[in-house]
């Protein structure tokens, strides 16, 4: 055990020197410049799924539970449906457009090297988006750039639209589903039933197997995405109930030296929500989440001894 400690700790040694006269630059450069390009391809990817998931609901489960369930049920749904396909896209879109970008410090704060300017206490470098990012909390690929301050209440709102909207699938699409992934058993089908309210069923039901493929594919990525996103969101509404980033959580959890730190970032349950989602300035619940808004949040006006720079309202 001692003969494999010491080998690791050679390692270790190895790796650090290495680092420290700049041998791993080209591949970290190299790395960073693949990740914003496989980025580039999965913002693509996001439209797409959202798309196939919209138009399979609409025109092929909804129709088709119409031997099932009410019609004011339907309406309901489809009303639902509608509202979270809204938000989705918009959320995304802006959560991917707004720059998370630092304000710039004043002398005397922390100074980024890589950057050639000071920057904030609050204030992080990312590698992949080469800046530094106000109230950074990730890198998200799936976005195509970081999540901070200015993008972060966009993306927790998509990511949280996406996860009921993919609970609503696999709760109201369950009957869609039987029926069309067990055949032998079903005795309707989309493409066997004349339905009322299916203005497509005639040009769906022309590509063989194309409504069974649909719906089962469907039923079963809403499935991978209630885990995976829904997995993110429980996330992050930890991290924003505690007043924290990840970035924030990674610093100072775990260490009894920032327990300050921690009471300093942490303001209650409340009003941790309330400054993440800006509920302030007579600003609504229903204004600033209920519809969407591009209101920024304001969140570190209360624990920044330069509260005017983070007020971006």
């Amino acid at each position: 055990m001692c003969h494999v400690s010491d080998k690791m700790n050679h390692f270790c040694d190895f790796i650090d020197r290495k680092i420290d006269d700049g041998t791993f630059i080209p591949m970290v450069k190299a790395a960073n410049s693949s990740m914003r390009q496989i980025g580039k391809f999965l913002v693509f990817f996001v439209y797409f799924i959202s798309t196939f998931l919209a138009f399979t609901s609409f025109f092929i489960i909804i129709p088709y539970e119409q031997l099932y369930k009410p019609a004011w049920l339907l309406l309901l749904l489809g009303t639902c449906g509608l509202y979270f396909l809204f938000n989705i896209q918009y959320h995304y879109y802006k959560a991917r457009t707004i720059p998370p970008v630092a304000n710039p410090g004043e002398e005397g704060d922390s100074f980024c090297s890589k950057c050639n300017y000071w920057k904030s206490d609050n204030a992080h470098h990312c590698s992949v988006c080469e800046k530094c990012v106000l109230g950074m909390d990730h890198h998200c690929i799936w976005i195509n750039q970081c999540v901070g301050l200015h993008n972060h209440r966009h993306f927790f709102l998509f990511i949280a639209n996406l996860t009921l909207a993919a609970a609503t699938i696999i709760i109201a699409g369950y009957q869609s589903f039987s029926d069309h992934l067990f055949l032998e058993s079903s005795q309707t089908t989309y493409c066997t039933t004349i339905l009322e309210h299916a203005p497509l069923q005639d040009i769906i039901c022309d590509y063989d197997g194309f409504a069974r493929t649909s719906v089962v594919f469907c039923y079963l990525l809403s499935g991978i995405l209630l885990v995976m996103v829904g997995g993110l969101t429980s996330w992050n509404i930890y991290l924003i109930s505690i007043g924290c980033t990840y970035i924030d959580y990674l610093k100072l959890t775990g260490s009894k030296k920032n327990t300050s730190a921690r009471k300093r970032l942490n303001k209650g349950f409340k009003a941790n929500w309330r400054n993440f989602l800006g509920l302030r300035r007579n600003r609504t619940f229903f204004k600033c989440v209920i519809m969407p808004t591009a209101l920024p949040p304001v969140k570190y006006e209360d624990i920044s001894p330069k509260s005017d720079a983070y007020d971006i309202v």
